[in-house]
C-alpha cells in the first residue's frame, strides 16, 4: 500500500526512456532542465543518452544509477515495465511521466509536470511497492535434471500459449506442489495485481488493488465455462506443465509484459513465482488510486 507520509528530498535523478521518438526527446530535455532549476542533479542512464543522441546531459553506468534518489520514466506504461524489469534490482524508486496513451503507471501528465515535481523533489510524495513476477522455464532431460530453457521478470502478467490464433492446448496447473486443476483452452495468464488492469482484465480476470499480496491466474477462451479466474496467495509457485503425445510436441510461447518472449515446447514447464524485491513507485501528493480507475478506464461510469 503506498506511504502517505513524507519523503526524504529528492537531490538527484536519473531519467530514463524506451521510446525512441523525436518528441519524447523534447520531454526529456524539459525534465532534466526543470530538475537542474529546482536543485537536483539530472542524468541519463547509457541506453537513453545513446538512444535519443542527448550528449549534453550526463549520463550514468547502471551501477551508478543505484546510488541516486530517483528514476524518472518518460513514456508509456509500457516504457516502466521495460524500465521495471531491468532497474528494480537497484531498488530505487520510480516516477513515470505519461508521454504515451493510458497511464495507469506514468501518472504524472504533461500539465502537471511543473508542479508535481516541485513538490516530489520537496519530498512530498507517497512510496508504493509493487510485486514483480520471476519467471523461468525449464526442460528435464532423461535423467530428471532440468535446464533452463530461459527467464524474465515480469511486472503485469506472464501469458502461456501457443502462438497461434484459436489453438487450444492443454495445460496442468500445480501450485506449491499440488495439483489445481488442467485447463484446455487457448492460454493462461498468471498476473500481479498491477497487471490486473492490463491483458487481464481483457479476459474477464478482477481489478485488484496494487497493494494486494497476491496472484490472479485467468484462464484465455477455456474450453470448460466452469474453468474460472482465480485468486492464490503471492508467495506461491505456480508451475505449469503441458500434456501432449511423445509423438506430437507443439510449440509455446511464454510472453512477459507483451515485450519479451521465450519460445519452448510442450516437454518443458514454467515455473512462475514472486520475484525477491518488488518494484518502488512514486506517487505525487495526492495520488488516489480508485480516482485513476475511473479517469483511465471509464471506470463506474454511466452506459447511457
Amino acid at each position: 500500500m503506498a506511504e502517505n507520509l513524507v519523503g526524504k528530498p529528492i537531490k538527484s535523478a536519473v531519467i530514463v526512456s524506451k521510446v525512441y521518438k523525436r518528441q519524447v526527446s523534447g520531454a526529456i530535455y524539459e525534465i532534466a532542465s526543470l530538475l537542474k532549476k529546482l536543485g537536483v542533479e539530472a542524468y541519463l542512464d547509457q541506453n537513453t543518452s545513446v538512444g535519443f543522441n542527448i550528449p549534453d546531459i550526463p549520463c550514468l553506468s547502471r551501477k551508478a544509477i543505484k546510488e541516486k534518489d530517483l528514476i524518472i520514466v518518460v513514456g508509456g506504461d509500457g516504457s516502466v515495465l521495460g524500465a521495471a524489469r531491468t532497474l528494480v534490482d537497484l531498488q530505487v524508486p520510480v516516477l513515470g511521466v505519461n508521454r504515451g496513451h493510458l497511464g495507469l503507471l506514468t501518472d504524472v501528465s504533461p500539465a502537471d509536470l511543473e508542479e508535481a515535481l516541485n513538490k516530489i523533489v520537496r519530498g512530498r510524495y507517497t512510496k508504493e511497492e509493487r510485486m514483480i513476477l520471476d519467471m523461468r522455464v525449464f526442460r528435464q532431460d532423461e535423467d530428471g535434471a532440468g535446464e533452463l530453457i530461459g527467464q524474465s521478470l515480469a511486472t503485469n502478467e506472464t501469458v502461456i500459449h501457443s502462438g497461434m490464433m484459436a489453438h487450444m492446448m492443454v495445460f496442468k496447473v500445480t501450485i506449491d506442489g499440488t495439483y489445481m486443476y488442467t485447463l484446455r483452452g487457448d492460454g493462461i495468464i498468471v498476473n500481479t495485481p498491477t497487471g490486473s488492469t492490463a491483458y487481464s482484465l481483457s479476459a474477464g480476470g478482477p481489478i485488484v488493488e496494487p497493494h494486494l499480496d497476491v496472484l490472479s491466474l485467468v484462464p484465455m477462451f477455456p474450453q470448460s465455462l466452469n474453468c474460472s479466474p482465480i485468486i492464490i496467495p503471492g508467495k506461491s509457485t505456480v508451475r505449469i506443465d503441458f500434456a501432449c503425445k511423445d509423438d506430437c510436441v507443439e510449440w509455446v510461447n511464454i510472453n512477459c509484459d507483451g515485450q519479451v518472449t521465450v519460445r519452448a515446447d510442450t516437454k518443458c514447464s514454467v515455473l512462475i513465482r514472486q520475484h525477491k524485491t518488488p518494484l518502488i513507485l512514486i506517487h505525487p501528493e495526492g495520488y488516489d488510486y480508485y480516482s485513476i480507475l475511473r479517469q483511465k478506464l471509464g471506470w463506474g461510469q454511466s452506459l447511457i
